[in-house]
């Protein structure tokens, strides 16, 4: 929890109860969250937290990296925690639990100047999730 709350405050946000509250709830999670299901978790905490104020937690924590933004196949957004922010990886969501995992490998300065040759381009971010069946769900697929 520290580093997270360390990485707050080089963007020079206040360490609230909310957002202590909703970073406390994906260090406890293993796989990604939606803004409804962290008011109904949050709710069943005792802490009510209207839907806009929880969208703004999120783009903030988003924002400082903490969390990053997904993007599921039913155009509905979730995130998943950064166990380490500033540090270039990419994420693995497993398509049966929702559980995700962080890779730490990422090829992507090749692929950027390769971008920027080619389509005279200057690249600034990219994000990569992969998907598929974690070792879990494989060995609960096995016979």
């Amino acid at each position: 929890m520290e580093k997270y709350l360390a990485v707050l405050k080089e963007h020079h946000f206040k360490i609230t109860p909310r957002r202590k509250a909703v970073l406390e709830l994906f260090l406890r999670q293993k796989r990604y969250l939606g803004p409804y299901e962290i008011k109904q978790m949050l709710g069943k905490e005792s802490l009510e937290v209207g839907l806009p104020s929880i969208y703004r937690i999120l783009e903030e924590l988003e924002g400082a990296g903490i969390l990053a933004k997904i993007e599921h196949g039913s155009r509905r957004l979730y995130y998943s925690l950064c166990r380490k922010p500033h540090i270039d990886h990419h994420h693995f969501v497993c398509s049966k639990c929702n559980k995700v995992e962080e890779v730490e490998f990422c090829n992507f300065p090749e692929i950027s100047s390769f971008i920027e040759e080619k389509l005279n381009a200057k690249v600034q971010h990219h994000f990569l999730r992969i998907e598929g069946l974690c070792s879990e769900c494989r060995r609960k697929e096995s016979p």
